[in-house]
Order: C-alpha cells, then structure tokens, then sequence
C-alpha cells in the first residue's frame, strides 16, 4: 500500500473563533472526518467536536481568561506543535489560524486571512501585537509557505517586506453552507415590512455608519418613508475594534430609532427569518479578506449590494451591485435601484444562486489537497 503523507492540523484556536475563521477551520474538520478516501492522512488536535463546543474562553470574558487563552496557545503553538510534528511523523504542519511553530517537522503551512494586523495596528494592543508578529516572521523563515483566501489578499501581502519571498497560493474557501435557497424551509413568520439587512460584528471597518447616514437620507424621501433597516449581531471582540456605541449614538441623533433597529445575537432560525424577507442586504465594509456574508445572502437568493472593496468583488464576482464610490450618496442610489427596478432584482438573486454554489466545501478540500501536493513536491 502507497505511503501516505501525514497532515498535522492545529485546531486549538477554536476555543476562541468566531465568524470566518471558525468557519473555515470546522469546513476542513468536517470534510476530514466525512471523506473516505485521500492521498493524505490527516491528524487532527485537538478533537474539533469538544474544542469548537466549549464556551470557555468565548463571549464578554474576563481579562485573565483572554490572558490565559494567550499564554496557552504560544505555548501550544511553540512547543506542542512542535513535539506533535515529530510524534506524528508529519509531512505539512497546517495552521488555519496564522501562526505557525518556530521549529517541528514537516513543512509548515500557515492560513492568513487578510492583511488587518497590518492595515490597522492601533486596533490591537501594541505589546500583544508585536510579539504575535515577531513569533509569525519566525515562524515563516524556515521551511514555510502561505495559504490565503482572495487573490486581493495575496496582493496586499506580496506588498508587505515579509512575505515578499514566500510562497504564497490562493485556496477560495468554503461558504459552509450546505442548504441553497430552494432547501430551505419556508417560516411562517414573514416580516411584514420593507427593510434592508446587513449581519456581522458590529466593527468599525465595517462601515455601518455610513450605512446609516444613506439609509437616513433614503427614508427622508417620502415614498420610501416605511423602509426599515436591521442591523444583526453583536459588538466587536475587541472595545478598540467595537463600534456599537457610535452607532447607537449615530442613530439617536438622527431620530432613527423606529427604523433602524438592532436585534442583537440572535439564533439560526431568527436569523433565517430575517434572511427570507429581506428586500436586499447591504455589506458596506471598508475592509474584508473574504466575505462570507455575501456569499450567505446569496444562498437565500437576496438581492446584494456591496463596497468598492476588492475581497468582497472577487468573492460576489458578477452577482452583486458594487458601489462606484464608497460613499453615503452612492449606496442612496443604489438602495434605490434594487427597490424601483424589478428585473434587477430578479437578475441578482439567480446569479447570486449560481455564484455560492462556486464555493462548496468539496471544491475547497480539493483545492487545499492539490495545493499541499504542490508544496511537497517543492
């Protein structure tokens, strides 16, 4: 029988991950315990089933939790890691969360997401920022290769002195969604009303104000009076990243608060609700490495309108209205052609349909494994 080359994922970081990374890390678990056959063999630790289902380090926690979470996991990634890599004989050690050991067996694989360490640094604490670089230029100076989600992102990083060097391939991921919007099932609680929605962290690249500000000057036109907007999800991780609060006060001043409403965390089949009436979503986001959320509204065969954004343009390709200019005036306009022009509508969501199915976990997994054979083949 062949040899086969051994894969070492490191699934620690679930403890803490939420959104996209979550996603992306429980795609692979989950296609790794469901294929029968592979050219690889996969060792997964720890057991992603316990680890994705503690609440421990996740939530509002306490400092010395986010103290203890960080402490454990440079110590898991510098030393377990590592002695893992010899124990089990690995071929590729595979991080999906970014960093990746100094030292240990195999080739070393990291998964970076986006470019936001970089983009935006006074978002994270200085002395923990500087330290998770150092250990990730470490980590990437011997023997390691990148993985990223968008070609935009791979061009934002080969612009960046440290990657300058390294290999660096593209793996589109999955959209974790295994249900298109035909299967779904039909509530029976329709929201009987005209709104757009827009679901994710309440983070302040994500643009909501400007957001707000247009849907303000929308509903100022009398025919459109009635219009609703919900914005669902909770606060960002971080406080110097959260920014609810501004929000909050944006609509206060604004004398909003009958229009815009925000529903907070809710639950899958709420959120299903909020997905089948929409009249469209709305992702203004200054800065993404991916965009699940489109993707998501997609699935529900929503109209979308997105940013000037290169993630979120790669990702919607042809199937979502892209703003010309990242500006409050002209997400009014386009606001106004999804609710005035009945074709367009209907041509978005049935290419929006055929657009996430370009994103299943099946394509990702071969494109991974593909990915890997070229790394070991060097």
């Amino acid at each position: 029988m062949k040899h086969r080359k051994k894969v070492l994922i490191d699934v620690f970081y679930l403890y803490v991950a939420q959104t996209g990374i979550k996603t992306y890390m429980l795609s692979i678990c989950e296609e790794v315990s469901n294929r029968k056959n592979s050219e690889f063999e996969y060792i997964i630790s720890p057991d992603f089933q316990k680890v994705s289902q503690s609440s421990f380090f996740k939530g509002k926690t306490a400092k010395w939790k986010n103290l203890l979470f960080q402490l454990l996991y440079f110590l898991r990634k510098q030393i377990v890691v590592p002695i893992l890599s010899y124990w089990y004989k690995a071929d590729v050690v595979f991080s999906p969360d970014i960093l990746s050991p100094i030292w240990g067996k195999g080739k070393k694989v990291s998964v970076i997401h986006d470019t936001f360490f970089w983009d935006n640094p006074e978002h994270y604490q200085a002395h923990w920022l500087k330290y998770f670089l150092f250990f990730l230029k470490k980590g990437l100076q011997k023997n390691a290769s990148v993985i990223t989600i968008t070609d935009y992102s791979k061009g934002r990083l080969k612009q960046m002195n440290e990657f300058k060097d390294l290999r660096i391939d593209v793996v589109h991921p999955s959209s974790g969604l295994t249900n298109f919007v035909d299967n779904f099932p039909k509530t029976s609680n329709c929201i009987a009303e005209r709104y757009f929605l827009h679901v994710g962290v309440m983070e302040k690249r994500k643009n909501l104000g400007m957001l707000i500000t247009a849907f303000s000057e929308l509903i100022h036109i009398p025919k459109y009076k009635d219009l609703k907007l919900y914005l669902v999800g909770q606060r960002g991780p971080r406080e110097a990243l959260d920014d609810y609060d501004h929000l909050a006060k944006l609509v206060k001043d604004q004398k909003l608060e009958t229009n815009v409403i925000f529903p907070g965390y809710i639950s899958n089949e709420e959120l299903s609700h909020f997905f089948q009436n929409a009249t469209a979503y709305i992702f203004p986001s200054s800065n993404e490495g991916f965009g699940l959320p489109v993707l998501e509204a997609f699935s529900f065969g929503l109209p979308v309108i997105i940013s000037n954004q290169g993630a979120l343009k790669e990702v919607a390709g042809d199937a979502a209205l892209v703003l010309n200019e990242n500006t409050s005036e002209n997400l009014v306009q386009s606001m106004i052609q999804i609710l005035e022009d009945e074709s367009l509508r209907l041509r978005l969501r049935e290419k929006g349909i055929i657009r996430v199915k370009e994103f299943t976990t099946e394509k990702f997994f071969l494109s991974l494994e593909d990915t890997f054979k070229d790394i070991l083949n060097g």
